[in-house]
């Protein structure tokens, strides 16, 4: 009887061990579920990056951040989006944004000078660099460093902004085709927001 007795006690504090390690576990795991998360979600991270500062031209670009609206020469309705990105040294412009026919610009400063890089639906994405800039405008030309012929094949060759005022500016994109001007697409554009 001894023995069945010890028997007996070992197999009760056995089950006790195991009934307070799964209220231990369950616990525990209770515990992590309602806690809440210590890390920083990507909201919460602050970035200590200094914003890059370009050419004058390129802030200038830089200041069209938001959404504008107007219209074409041939009467279209026309939106375009600014965003500046990457620490402040890239600027995407997506013109008809969402459309069939979107098309996305980026405007960044290479040596110090305003370029760009049009992604065309023309399937061609010609380079432009800074021609000329005053306080009003600013005129980029075609680079010639594509990965097209320029000489035969379509693309967008120049662009000129002038700029009426700070919310308002006016867009001339030069389109060119067998190596010669082919048509001329003017875009009036207001700030939006």
């Amino acid at each position: 009887m001894y023995c069945n007795h010890s028997f007996d006690t070992f197999i009760t504090r056995k089950g006790k061990m195991k009934k307070f390690s799964f209220i231990f576990i369950a616990l525990i795991f209770l515990f992590l579920l309602v806690a809440p998360d210590s890390r920083p979600d990507e909201t919460q991270v602050k970035h200590e990056a200094t914003q890059y500062t370009g050419s004058k031209e390129f802030e200038r670009i830089k200041s069209l951040a938001g959404t504008w609206k107007g219209s074409s020469s041939k009467g279209e309705k026309i939106s375009v989006r600014y965003e500046v990105t990457s620490g402040g040294s890239a600027v995407v412009e997506t013109l008809f944004p969402g459309a069939p026919h979107e098309m996305v610009s980026v405007y960044d400063d290479e040596g110090g000078k305003l370029s760009m890089t049009h992604y065309c639906m023309l399937k061609s994405h010609p380079n432009m660099t800074l021609k000329s800039a005053d306080e009003n405008s600013i005129n980029l030309d075609f680079a010639g460093d594509s990965v097209f012929d320029a000489a035969k094949e379509p693309h967008m060759h120049s662009l000129s902004i002038s700029f009426k005022d700070k919310d308002n500016m006016i867009q001339e994109w030069t389109m060119y085709e067998n190596g010669r001007e082919k048509e001329i697409a003017t875009f009036t554009l207001s700030r939006a927001h």
